[in-house]
């Protein structure tokens, strides 16, 4: 339910994650200080006590606690529903804002009427940029990635286009797709979009969010002024098989809502052929221990 007086609301969904929540709720006071400002904890059934740990430290954030696992998109939308701000964050509890940042953020959308989301920069803890704009794929880049090109060929013009290596960080830009690791959305969007769609895993969910605000028609930006660290996106370990399968379900998920319906029966059933052999191939690799690269 929004609420004229709220500004922002920030919400961080959280698991066995105290140490990186305590240090990410510390930034995010420090980041916004020129509006009223909301938080939002959503405790995915932590073990480690952390439910309450926020209680404990940060009294004046909301705590929702859940009882049992959920997952990602729920989660996220759980905050959603409890938001009362005219703009609304999803933030991942691995990221710590800069001093200011959010306030960069937020003037920002109010001077850009036709933004729709933003984000501010991410980066690595070391301090170089953490790529966090994607195109959307095409599916010569779907095609090219399934065949292992990625890998092979890393210059490849196919999944170049989709991981967008030519994206000068530095600036201030419009982009098709941002990860929603610490993203700003209007509440006009959200009334618009309703959220994440739970019929994807966490794999997918971000980029079909884009896609929905696209065709919304808002613009989606990222705010280079602002600035966030991000520990978790530095590097990634090999997917384990449960990861595997979510990953390759996202990708069937996201091209039969978005690809299907405009392309001939024939070519969508060679695409999820292919990402059929692709999840199998990928298997067979993670079994073997032969991969040594994210999918």
């Amino acid at each position: 339910m929004p609420d004229s007086d709220v500004d922002l609301s920030v919400i961080i969904v959280t698991a066995d994650a105290w140490a990186d929540l305590r240090r990410c709720l510390e930034s995010v006071y420090e980041s916004y200080t020129s509006g009223q400002l909301e938080v939002i904890c959503v405790d995915d059934f932590s073990r480690d006590g952390t439910a309450g740990q926020v209680r404990q430290h940060f009294p004046q954030a909301q705590l929702i606690a859940n009882s049992v696992k959920c997952a990602y998109p729920v989660t996220n939308n759980q905050g959603i529903a409890a938001a009362r701000g005219r703009y609304v964050m999803l933030l991942n509890d691995d990221v710590v804002l800069a001093r200011g940042a959010l306030d960069r953020v937020v003037q920002f959308l109010d001077e850009h009427p036709e933004a729709g989301a933003a984000s501010p920069k991410l980066l690595n803890p070391d301090g170089t940029v953490q790529p966090c704009m994607r195109r959307f794929p095409t599916l010569g880049a779907a095609l090219a990635q399934s065949l292992f090109l990625h890998r092979l060929w890393r210059g490849n013009p196919w999944t170049a286009r989709y991981y967008a290596p030519d994206i000068d960080y530095s600036r201030t830009q419009p982009a098709e797709s941002i990860g929603t690791t610490a993203y700003v959305l209007r509440r006009e969007v959200i009334e618009q979009i309703k959220g994440f769609d739970e019929s994807f895993p966490i794999n997918f969910c971000d980029l079909d969010l884009n896609w929905r605000i696209g065709e919304s028609g808002w613009e989606v930006w990222l705010v280079a002024e602002a600035e966030a660290v991000h520990r978790g996106g530095q590097t990634m370990g090999r997917k384990t098989l449960r990861q595997l399968w979510d990953f390759h379900r996202g990708m069937l998920r996201m091209y039969r809502k978005h690809y299907a319906p405009r392309r001939l029966f024939l070519l969508n059933w060679l695409v999820y052929l292919g990402i059929g052999v692709r999840l199998a191939a990928n298997v067979l690799l993670r079994i073997l221990h032969l991969d040594r690269r994210r999918c």
